[in-house]
């Protein structure tokens, strides 16, 4: 019997405005400083973004907040891109004279690899126009500890599928 076999060629749409966040601070400080500044409710979501490293060898958890907007009906999503997760243990020191060696270091991973200087994400899906955006870019400039704040073109990511959020 011959085999058949069917593709289906699928394309997301990426039309969401996406910010990235160069900080020291953790996670949580950086969504209450948002709430704080914006008069928003970002909170942590039930579920945050699991990713398989490795043929699925090591995983990482990387923290999801989120925020419905009711007013001008935009979701709104706080994406941490870096990880800190402990290395494989096969691997720690293949190769090496501590070959075998369990040492329980960590490694980063990030959600984005091409941007590594990006601590966090802000996604906001919804209409957004050219003059809010920019004030917005500017009030999250003036937070205590904000090293830098830019949008990012998400044309430009190659691994831009990360930043598909299932609902």
């Amino acid at each position: 019997m011959a085999k058949k076999s069917l593709s289906i060629d699928f394309e997301y749409d990426y039309k969401f405005l996406l910010i990235g966040i160069c900080s020291p601070l953790k996670d949580y400080t950086i969504a209450y400083k948002l709430n704080k500044l914006l008069a928003k409710s970002i909170q942590r979501s039930k579920l945050d973004i699991l990713m398989n490293f490795d043929d699925g060898m090591e995983v990482a958890n990387f923290a999801q907040f989120e925020y419905w907007d009711d007013k001008y009906q935009n979701q709104w999503y706080l994406l941490a891109n870096k990880c800190k997760i402990l290395c494989n243990e096969a691997c720690q020191n293949e190769g090496t004279i501590f070959d075998g060696l369990n040492q329980n270091r960590k490694k980063a991973k990030y959600l984005i690899p091409e941007s590594p200087k990006v601590d966090f994400f802000i996604q906001i899906h919804g209409i957004y126009n050219e003059k809010t955006k920019k004030a917005l870019i500017k009030n999250i400039k003036n937070i205590d500890r904000i090293v830098s704040v830019h949008e990012i073109d998400i044309n430009n990511l190659r691994s831009k599928e990360n930043l598909i959020i299932d609902e």
